[in-house]
């Protein structure tokens, strides 16, 4: 199936995220059923991952500042700036899903549903747009100062923003 092959191309395992991940840039995923959508998602990307890199320093989110540690355990520490928080993930390379279950610090919102892909040998962790939406205004920031960007976003079928980190 397209998802297997496109984890074979991925080459993540749940092994290969286990360490430190530090932030090095907004990540995103559009997908569109419509061709030309498609071609333009690549383009849009790297406009979108600039306007995110403006709201999520507001928030203390920059290089430096933001990491994940997955554990071998299946624990997890995030830092987004001066706040963190912890919990347990599973992963599931077939589908890329990844959950998070924030137990403790700041983000106590339970489960949240993700995505893990490789994009060389950075990891990115992407959020459907309405968990995103919901992380960032726990971190203290307005849904109002993100409606360029959910605007943008809404003519692709799935929208997945988040996170790239580093090793």
């Amino acid at each position: 199936t397209t998802v297997k092959r496109l984890c074979a191309l991925n080459n993540l395992t749940e092994k290969s995220i286990i360490g430190t991940w530090s932030y090095k840039q907004p990540g995103v995923k559009l997908t569109s059923s419509d061709t030309l959508s498609e071609l333009a998602a690549s383009a849009a990307s790297s406009t979108i991952q600039s306007k995110l890199a403006t709201y999520y320093t507001k928030v203390g989110i920059k290089a430096g500042a933001c990491s994940f540690v997955f554990n071998e355990d299946g624990t997890f520490t995030s830092k987004f700036g001066q706040k963190s928080a912890n919990g347990t993930y599973t992963f599931d390379a077939t589908t890329y899903q990844l959950s998070l279950k924030y137990n403790s610090g700041l983000l106590n919102l339970g489960a949240i549903p993700a995505y893990a892909y490789m994009n060389g040998t950075n990891l990115q962790i992407v959020f459907p747009m309405d968990k995103l939406l919901t992380i960032l205004t726990s971190l203290g920031s307005s849904i109002d100062s993100l409606s360029t960007i959910t605007t943008l976003l809404k003519q692709y079928d799935s929208v997945k923003i988040g996170f790239e980190f580093s090793k």
